[in-house]
């Protein structure tokens, strides 16, 4: 017998659980990230959520991707102004194709809130693969957008209530990948980094993945001026 999209599983509601209990612990936005990208995942797979918080008349928009999204793979803002009044006539989930030639993801699922005023606070898509279970994906997305929505209010509290531009985000890097990344800088090889540090290689380049990653670049030398320009190291 086929089970009904609208339904969640044992394994669902378990899932749920952890999502809701761990994002009590969410307040910073490397924490937000983590959690999107990581139990979130569980539920609503996806390879970007932007989030867009309304600002008077407008929606400020933020982007939270696991890899660097390419310009043209992101949802323009006329189609979201467009998608905003389309949500407010049937309050459900809606799916976005991406623009053609934009590469991935290849469609976003989007679904807002909407407040006692009539006004819509804020919205979140989640872009991704097309789903074999489009209805499924819906039901999901619209059971934990309120909880989305709670989080992401929470890391904005801490930030002063205003989320950057839309970018992808780059986490901060911790002390020890800072102090790597200085030495990249100065020209030294993971080799050489190990020794200076008294750390294995294998540990040293652990931490150089990990800070690519973190800051959405491919290679060292990209990686150096990202850290310049984000001021996580010193000219």
């Amino acid at each position: 017998m086929k089970r009904d999209s609208a339904c969640l599983s044992a394994d669902d509601r378990e899932r749920l659980g952890e999502i809701i209990d761990a994002s009590l612990a969410v307040w910073e936005r490397h924490q937000f990230y983590e959690w999107a990208q990581g139990l979130l995942q569980c539920l609503v797979p996806h390879e970007v959520l932007v989030c867009g918080v309304a600002r008077g008349d407008a929606m400020q928009l933020d982007c939270f991707a696991a890899a660097p999204l390419a310009e043209s793979a992101r949802p323009r803002q006329d189609r979201l102004a467009r998608a905003l009044e389309q949500w407010q006539a049937s309050g459900k989930p809606l799916f976005l194709p991406a623009d053609e030639g934009g590469g991935r993801p290849h469609h976003f699922a989007l679904h807002a809130l909407r407040g006692a005023d009539g006004r819509t606070p804020a919205f979140f898509a989640f872009g991704g693969p097309v789903p074999a279970d489009t209805a499924r994906q819906a039901y999901l997305v619209e059971i934990v957008v309120p909880y989305v929505y709670c989080t992401y209010a929470r890391v904005l509290g801490r930030l002063g209530g205003r989320p950057p531009a839309l970018r992808r985000l780059e986490q901060t890097v911790t002390r020890r990948e800072a102090e790597i990344l200085g030495w990249i800088q100065e020209g030294k090889t993971n080799g050489d980094i190990a020794r200076i540090l008294h750390l294995s290689p294998w540990t040293v380049k652990n931490h150089v993945q990990n800070m690519l990653k973190k800051l959405g670049v491919h290679n060292r030398a990209q990686a150096v001026s990202r850290g310049i320009a984000t001021r996580q190291i010193r000219h």
